[in-house]
């Protein structure tokens, strides 16, 4: 029993030598110049922070309109004398085309500025619109890498309505082209808004569905900069937390959506979860679920929470060994696991994170979401399609293969 103890104890120390967790804290700049109003009825403060004279407003659907939100901020142009017009419609999964057709309108009406209501698609929507404002090309060609990078931008305002992948305190901007199956994401420091207005209150009205699946979103985003080079001892106690705080979060959530400190909670974890905190220190260039979990959304319409729920639970099991001293961090600092058996250790920390998931209604199998073994080409395809990358671990069509086998 010794000897086996002994021996296991030396395959980890072997496979912990080439752990990306012992690489040094990577050389980085923290710089994030968006203004965060936080708190209830915070958007009675958007007059004080308009300066211009026309601005050209994006919402959703029908959420904006239906929980009053809209017609508040409207009032509150008004009274500051901002002219404006609306666009509506934007779909959950934002689209590229939906930014161009805003981009026309705003170019025609002249816009000074740009200000979403809604939750994160919106906020992409209209990063995209001020971009695009100054370009004579589709806005789409800066994400294929087809126009040269922009210069200029409008500048962007946002009243958010739902905690979820940080857009409104970040530089990132993801759009998808319905059309031919692909979902990208941009980035650029011209796209941080100037201000963000972020009052838990207008959140109450999203369903438990879609609170559920941004818990997860802002779980996985948290834990794929963890899983980066870079030993950043700071942000890696910053990482454990916001997930220990998002899964204790997420479970009362489910038993009380009126709850306004919880609200505030999960909405002000999500913005941290990607407003550039837990890159700091990380050479953050391997964003291999976000994409993967891209492709799913795109062949499987089965929501991004859900799909990186299911695509991060497989990651962690393929590239375990890889993650082993990570996994054992999280394991420790997140559900106060401990063992000599780092491989026993990760094993159960993958478990227990699919448990915390069922039990909020999360999906951690394609099975589970409805999605037929029949699709894996379809989904294969996707991958394909999207062509997906890893920077730091270079994948073959097999190991794609693999991973997508173990999501069922």
């Amino acid at each position: 029993m010794v000897k086996e103890a002994w021996l296991t104890f030396l395959m980890q120390s072997l496979i912990l030598q080439n752990s990306v967790y012992l690489s040094l804290m990577e050389n980085f700049t923290q710089y994030n110049p968006t203004k965060v109003i936080f708190g209830r009825e915070v958007a009675d403060q958007l007059p004080a922070e308009i300066s211009w004279k026309k601005a050209l407003v994006i919402i959703g659907e029908a959420s904006a309109k239906r929980n009053g939100l809209y017609a508040r901020v409207v009032s509150l142009m008004n009274m500051a004398g901002l002219d404006h017009i609306t666009y509506a419609g934007v779909k959950a999964n934002a689209t590229y085309q939906d930014a161009d057709a805003a981009v026309q309108k705003a170019k025609e009406y002249g816009a000074e500025v740009v200000i979403a209501i809604g939750g994160c698609s919106v906020i992409d929507t209209a990063k995209a619109v001020a971009l695009g404002f100054y370009s004579e090309r589709s806005v789409w060609d800066f994400f294929m890498l087809k126009e040269a990078l922009p210069q200029k931008a409008l500048p962007v305002l946002n009243v958010l309505t739902i905690a979820s992948t940080g857009s409104a305190m970040n530089s990132n901007c993801v759009l998808c082209d319905e059309e031919n199956g692909i979902k990208k994401e941009f980035t650029s420091a011209l796209i941080y808004p100037k201000t963000a207005f972020l009052d838990p209150y207008y959140s109450f009205t999203v369903p438990l569905k879609q609170t559920t699946l941004g818990v997860s979103i802002m779980i996985a985003y948290a834990v794929q900069q963890f899983l980066n080079e870079g030993d950043a001892v700071l942000t890696d106690y910053f990482t454990a937390d916001l997930v220990r705080l998002a899964i204790q979060n997420g479970k009362e959530i489910t038993e009380n959506l009126q709850d306004y400190q919880l609200r505030a909670n999960l909405m002000w974890l999500a913005t941290v979860a990607l407003n550039d905190t837990l890159s700091a220190g990380r050479n953050y260039t391997d964003k291999s679920i976000t994409c993967i979990a891209f492709a799913l959304d795109m062949c499987c319409k089965i929501g991004h929470g859900a799909s990186l729920a299911i695509v991060l639970c497989a990651w962690l099991q393929m590239h375990q060994y890889r993650y082993l001293n990570r996994i054992k961090f999280l394991a420790k600092q997140v559900f106060g696991l401990e063992g000599f058996d780092y491989d026993a250790t990760a094993t159960t920390f993958i478990k227990k994170m699919e448990e915390f998931y069922r039990q909020i209604q999360v999906p951690t199998r394609l099975s589970e979401a409805g999605i037929s073994i029949n699709q894996k080409q379809r989904i294969l395809h996707s991958f394909q399609v999207n062509k997906i990358t890893v920077s730091n671990h270079k994948m073959t069509d097999a190991d794609y293969e693999t991973l997508l086998n173990l999501m069922w």
